[in-house]
C-alpha cells in the first residue's frame, strides 16, 4: 500500500513537472504569440492598446474578465499586452 501510494506520488509529480514545462514553451512559441496578438487587437474596439473589462467581457475573453483585477497590475481599469503576459507567466511558474 504505501509502495503504490509513493509510486503514484512520484509519477503525479513527473507529470506536473512535464506540464509546467510545456506550458512555459506554449508562452512563447511564435505561433501562440501570433494568435494572442490578433486576438488581443481584435477586442481592443478603440484602439488604444488596452481591454477594457467590457471590451474583454464583448470579445468573449471570459479568463480574461475573471482575472481583471488581478492583471490589472496598475489597477487603471484597463489590461495591457504586457500585463496579460506576466500574468500568465507568474501562473506558470507558481
Amino acid at each position: 500500500m504505501l509502495r503504490s501510494t509513493i509510486l503514484l506520488s512520484l509519477i503525479a509529480a513527473v507529470l506536473a513537472a512535464g506540464v509546467a514545462i510545456a506550458q512555459s514553451s506554449e508562452y512563447k512559441s511564435p505561433h501562440y504569440v501570433a494568435k494572442f496578438d490578433a486576438r488581443f487587437k481584435a477586442a481592443d474596439r478603440n484602439g488604444d492598446g488596452a481591454l477594457t473589462r467590457d471590451e474583454a467581457q464583448a470579445a468573449g475573453m471570459g479568463r480574461v474578465v475573471e482575472q481583471f483585477d488581478r492583471i490589472d497590475g496598475n489597477h487603471d481599469g484597463r489590461v495591457t499586452e504586457q500585463e496579460i503576459r506576466s500574468f500568465l507567466i507568474s501562473r506558470v511558474s507558481s
